[in-house]
């Protein structure tokens, strides 16, 4: 096993520090003492926050660019190794070359993730993005001691503070736990809406041509466009706002525990359509679930499921009876109707 850096062994620039947390983060003996050393970190500084994103975005940038032969020239320089070797560089490699990269530039600010998909001005530096991947789910601390749950394939960017705490949801799904601040309301924009908050927790999903809000406690207001013009409206715990394209605002009662149980890596469905639970999971993993017959799709599913566990779903559909597994391969799991018994 090896040692976490100790404090003195430690970059103080927040920029150098977060690439050696990074880096520190990604071998497979991290122990739960390096954990609460990073956490600490993380908390004892806004700055840190924003240098930890800062290098989750740049990764992000980074893993798409792999086989540009610039990008593997400096990676090989900053890693000792052999360019002419092809192989995909690892999460701990890349910390490391971000590290001495940023070290030798003193500090040079790393490229960030163009997620606006129009042709504006990309994010200043001091407006990190924060993005997780297919499957993954990651929590952060923002400078006010609020939190941040980013679901899978999402994007969210932080915006300057001042009067405002203002974050952009890009795409995806968050939960967001408010510190109050009743002097700055806290405000996550999505799409041509806004969620203002002064204390609370909700989720906030963005989907295709669809805006969901889901509010766990306190209350929020919902500001934005809707089919007969602005409107505002305020939700009260226990409820969710769904907007859709050419439909008007709908806020309804519902289980809260229920919606909100993806935050543990849960996902907990009672008597939904097997369609719609499959294309739930499917959000979660890249390895798909399909089911083209119709009567199969419509069969009502309940239970609690593990977030990216496609593979234990299809096993327990299968050992409830309810489908079979047809062609499956590293990309997708058939789901096909139980055979008849004769």
């Amino acid at each position: 096993m090896t040692s976490t850096p100790s404090e003195h062994e430690r970059p103080a620039d927040p920029a150098s520090a977060a690439a050696t947390w990074f880096a520190r983060l990604q071998d497979g003996d991290v122990s739960l003492q390096d954990q609460r050393d990073f956490q600490r970190w993380l908390n004892a500084d806004p700055r840190h926050a924003d240098a930890w994103g800062a290098v989750n975005a740049a990764w992000d940038d980074l893993s798409r660019l792999e086989d540009d032969p610039a990008l593997a020239a400096m990676r090989a320089d900053a890693l000792s190794i052999d360019a002419s070797r092809p192989r995909r560089p690892s999460r701990r490699d890349f910390g490391l070359a971000a590290a001495g990269l940023i070290a030798a530039a003193g500090g040079a600010a790393l490229s960030w993730r163009w997620l606006t998909g129009d042709k504006a001005v990309p994010p200043a530096p001091d407006e990190p993005v924060f993005t997780t991947a297919v499957g993954e789910r990651s929590t952060f601390r923002l400078p006010d001691n609020s939190v941040v749950t980013l679901g899978t394939d999402s994007a969210i960017r932080v915006h300057h503070w001042d009067q405002q705490r203002r974050l952009t949801l890009l795409r995806g799904q968050a939960y967001f736990e408010v510190a109050k601040d009743k002097a700055r309301p806290f405000i996550v924009a999505a799409g041509d809406k806004a969620v203002t908050a002064v204390g609370t927790a909700f989720d906030v999903r963005l989907d295709p041509g669809k805006l969901s809000v889901t509010l766990v406690e306190g209350r929020v207001r919902i500001a934005g466009a809707s089919p007969n013009g602005p409107r505002r409206v305020e939700m009260s715990a226990g409820s969710r706002f769904v907007a859709a394209d050419n439909a008007d605002w709908t806020i309804a009662s519902i289980d809260t525990a229920k919606e909100a149980a993806w935050v543990q890596g849960r996902l907990v469905f009672d008597g939904e359509p097997l369609s719609t639970v499959v294309a739930e999971m499917n959000r979660f993993s890249t390895r798909k679930l399909t089911v083209s017959d119709a009567a199969l799709a419509a069969t009502p599913v309940s239970g609690v499921f593990k977030t990216g566990q496609v593979e234990a779903f299809a096993t327990a559909l299968r050992t409830y009876g309810l489908a079979e597994i047809g062609r499956s391969d590293p990309r997708a799991i058939e789901l096909v109707p139980p055979a008849r018994k004769l």
